[in-house]
């Protein structure tokens, strides 16, 4: 594990070519990693490349810096690939072409961390943020001022005008005031990440009160698994949590982004799987549309990145836009030149394909919420 995390930073890779790489000065009959005839400057039986046992400082500094341009050219192909020309590297892959880009899937460990990082980080900072100017009210010290200096300041007009009926817009204008007040204080406390309503087992007040009630009923008035199941642990939760509904839905929200990377990653297979079926007579293996699928799964996260990141600077929120549009429209091109069919099977086979997985993600998102719910 330690050593594939190594291999997928940039410095390792280029380390760990410099061993294998440089110009060929020493050519050697056998292969030193494994000893092998060599027939040509690479071992047919393990790969590596025929150098010198023995490697001044300057050999190694120069394939080292050859190693690590190799790799940063790979990486920068093969980024300008996946998000110009939708479904080339997809089609260059199964045609045997892969050397000359970076591996599929390494890339989606590498982008699809950093998507992930970007998006959590950034989005609870917005939440943060938000959250420290929605809460912003009036103390009752800074009310009770604020009140004062009203009354003073209408005394002196009724004193100075002798026209009574300021006191009444006085006394209106305060009651605005504090109504504003009870407003932003009511919704800070609706604010809560999420609210439950327990009344419907808020009857029993543990799980074994619950279980006496059910043994008194007859067998078919008493709840299935199911019911059971969920009733149980909403008294556990309210035990657990009280009238506090807002630590409840913090912590529910908590685990629920903890498991949203690996929803997507449990549908990644379920993509390729649908394409399959719509495309089942081109003759395509599964792992062909798989290998498709974990591209297109690299663009969404590169692009989403980049929409990230744009969203930061205010004069290039344009460009998130049309980033956007071009998440939505990327994979019709890419379905195009994949699978080689006219425009119109592809836009109906688009279609029909989004419909579907959308009631997957759904329904992913629906059975994580309650595993979560059940876990917390």
């Amino acid at each position: 594990m330690m050593d594939e995390l190594g291999k997928s930073i940039p410095v390792s890779e280029g380390m760990i070519d410099a061993e294998q790489g440089g110009e060929r000065k020493q050519p050697n009959e056998f292969c030193l990693n494994c000893g092998t005839k060599l027939l040509d400057t690479f071992c047919h039986h393990c790969g590596q490349k025929d150098i010198p046992q023995r490697q001044t400082l300057g050999e190694l500094w120069t394939n080292f810096i050859s190693s690590f341009w190799s790799y940063e050219g790979k990486f920068f192909r093969t980024t300008r690939y996946l998000i110009t020309k939708p479904g080339f590297l997809a089609q260059e892959y199964c045609a045997g072409k892969r050397e000359r880009y970076y591996h599929p899937a390494r890339m989606y460990v590498f982008i699809s961390f950093v998507f992930f990082f970007a998006f959590f980080a950034i989005t609870d900072s917005d939440e943060t943020d938000k959250s420290e100017k929605e809460t912003v009210e009036l103390t009752e010290k800074e009310e009770k001022e604020i009140a004062e200096k009203t009354k003073k300041g209408f005394d002196q007009v009724v004193k100075f005008t002798g026209d009574s009926s300021f006191v009444a817009l006085g006394d209106s204008i305060q009651k605005q005031v504090k109504a504003s007040s009870d407003t932003t204080k009511s919704k800070k406390k609706k604010k809560g990440a999420a609210n439950f309503n327990f009344d419907d087992v808020a009857e029993y007040k543990t799980v074994e009160a619950y279980d006496s009630i059910q043994l008194t009923k007859p067998q078919s008035d008493r709840d299935n698994w199911f019911v059971r199941l969920v009733s149980k642990r909403v008294i556990n939760v309210r035990n657990k949590y009280g009238e506090d509904s807002e630590k409840l839905g913090e912590e529910f929200l908590s685990a629920f982004k903890d498991n949203f990377s690996k929803v997507l990653f449990y549908l990644l297979p379920f993509f390729a799987l649908l394409l399959k079926l719509l495309y089942v007579r081109r003759g395509y293996y599964y792992s062909e549309h798989l290998v498709f699928s974990i591209y297109y799964y690299n663009f969404f996260y590169l692009a989403g990145t980049l929409q990230i990141l744009v969203g930061l600077v205010p004069w290039l929120a344009w460009t998130s836009t049309f980033i956007g549009f071009w998440i939505v429209l990327y994979l019709v091109f890419a379905m195009k030149r994949m699978y080689k069919q006219s425009w119109r099977k592809t836009i109906l086979k688009y279609l029909v394909f989004s419909f579907l997985f959308i009631i997957l993600v759904v329904i992913a998102f629906a059975i994580t919420a309650f595993v979560v719910f059940l876990s917390i």
